[in-house]
């Protein structure tokens, strides 16, 4: 029994240690969060779920301004996030506790601060609880053994092979590859624009979320500039939301303004950009997008 034992313990190690191995040399090919996990602590962050996360490039605000510190795309899906307590003590785990003159860029749209079949506010039971970042108490860490052992079920090793995107150091992913055929276009953009709607159905506005969005705001102006940001998105999707909630723009501007930050609202304006299923930039629009986002922002800055 013990050498079973023994030998069951090695094989685990043996997993583990090239488990982590691959993570460290191509964990932006295997998984699309650990990248995240194991960079340093920040002083600058962009936050939000898929639309930042494909959508605003860091090394873009890197050269575009030079006064900030460039930041990390600390962004995920709204499979898991939204703006709310467990969201806020991620961010400020992975903030650098000494840092200053940051910029943090949230990008917000009602999705992201609905209340979702799954959340009990009443209780403080939340549809986020217990996946990342929310359940990493080492946020930056590397090689970030926590998040092996937390997060198995998000790696996809077949990545490897067909390198179809990747998540780069800085949080960003790039997808490569992407079709340009009319057709399979058209249906993800029905498919999305089909998602809405019934979300539209299903969820409601949640002013637990907005009351928890200002103070990250509040936080994070102790810190550096904050931006609050909608992105463009398409036309169809568009609509869903503005029926969905419609003063979601005026309740963004209250927040920014009480809190001594910036609204910049974008969500209309997708002259010159490529969103592929009416929702995600592409890579070219993604910079596009970004280089005309550092221009909002040069325009606030101090």
């Amino acid at each position: 029994m013990k050498q079973f034992l023994l030998k069951t313990a090695l094989f685990g190690l043996i997993v583990t240690l090239i488990t982590t191995a691959i993570l460290t040399f191509f964990g932006g090919y295997v998984d699309y969060f650990y990248p995240k996990f194991a960079a340093p602590a920040q002083a600058s962050l962009i936050l939000g779920d898929s639309r930042s996360f494909q959508g605003i490039q860091p090394h873009v605000i890197g050269i575009e301004l030079k006064s900030y510190p460039e930041p990390l795309n600390f962004s995920f899906t709204f499979k898991q996030i939204a703006y709310g307590a467990l969201y806020t003590r991620s961010v400020m785990r992975k903030l650098d506790a000494d840092s200053k003159n940051g910029l943090f860029i949230l990008s917000v749209h009602p999705w992201l601060l609905a209340e979702r079949e799954e959340d009990n506010i009443a209780e403080n039971k939340f549809f986020e609880a217990g996946m990342p970042p929310h359940n990493m108490h080492f946020a930056s860490m590397n090689p970030n053994v926590e998040y092996f052992f937390r997060n198995q079920e998000y790696f996809h090793f077949k990545a490897l092979v067909k390198r179809n995107s990747i998540v780069h150091d800085n949080g960003w992913l790039e997808e490569f590859n992407l079709t340009s055929d009319s057709a399979t276009l058209n249906k993800w953009k029905r498919t999305q624009d089909s998602v809405y709607q019934k979300l539209a159905v299903r969820w409601k506005p949640s002013v637990y979320r907005e009351q928890k969005l200002s103070e990250l705001v509040q936080l994070l102006e102790s810190r550096g500039t904050v931006v609050l940001l909608r992105m463009p998105v398409g036309a169809e999707i568009l609509a869903s939301e503005q029926k969905f909630w419609p003063q979601f723009d005026r309740n963004m501007e209250k927040i920014a303004r009480a809190q001594g930050a910036t609204y910049i609202n974008f969500a209309g304006r997708t002259e010159g950009l490529r969103l592929y299923d009416g929702l995600h930039l592409d890579k070219e629009s993604g910079a596009r997008f970004t280089r005309a986002l550092c221009d909002s922002i040069r325009k606030i800055s101090p």
